[in-house]
């Protein structure tokens, strides 16, 4: 009876360490992937898995690079990071919402990251027609 209880702490231990190792093995992948991204993108992105992560920054990379060569423009990931961090919360959602998987639901995402690019963009444009139609500026 002793042996069978020895054991099977044993085995248990072992698989709490394996968990742990595996934690930590994907704590470094993720670590490398989200470095080069702002802090509010590293934060978010963390909660994903290293797979969906891989994912999400590629087609964030590509719409941005997209938006940015088709307006002739460049928004940086810094200068947007807010608003992109609250398309990501809505993408999550409507991935809830429809239990769908982010493989299945990139096309969803390229699509509104260029909608927030391109209302962030508009915006910016109005505020310097403003400043240089501005009637109060001669």
């Amino acid at each position: 009876m002793n042996d069978t209880y020895n054991n099977s702490t044993n085995h248990n231990h072992s698989n709490h360490t394996n968990h742990q190792q595996t934690e930590f093995n994907n704590d470094a992948l993720k670590f490398q992937v989200l470095e080069e991204l702002p802090q509010q993108l590293q934060d978010y992105l963390n909660k994903f898995e290293i797979r969906e992560i891989r994912i999400i920054k590629s087609v964030l990379l590509k719409g941005k690079k997209s938006f940015n060569n088709a307006h002739d423009t460049y928004y940086r990931l810094e200068d947007v990071e807010f608003e992109i961090v609250s398309v990501l919360k809505r993408f999550k959602a409507m991935l809830l919402q429809k239990n769908e998987t982010i493989e299945a639901m990139q096309g969803y995402l390229m699509q509104s990251i260029k909608a927030e690019l391109e209302e962030i963009h508009a915006l910016n444009m109005r505020r310097q027609n403003m400043k240089q139609h501005n009637i109060f500026n001669q």
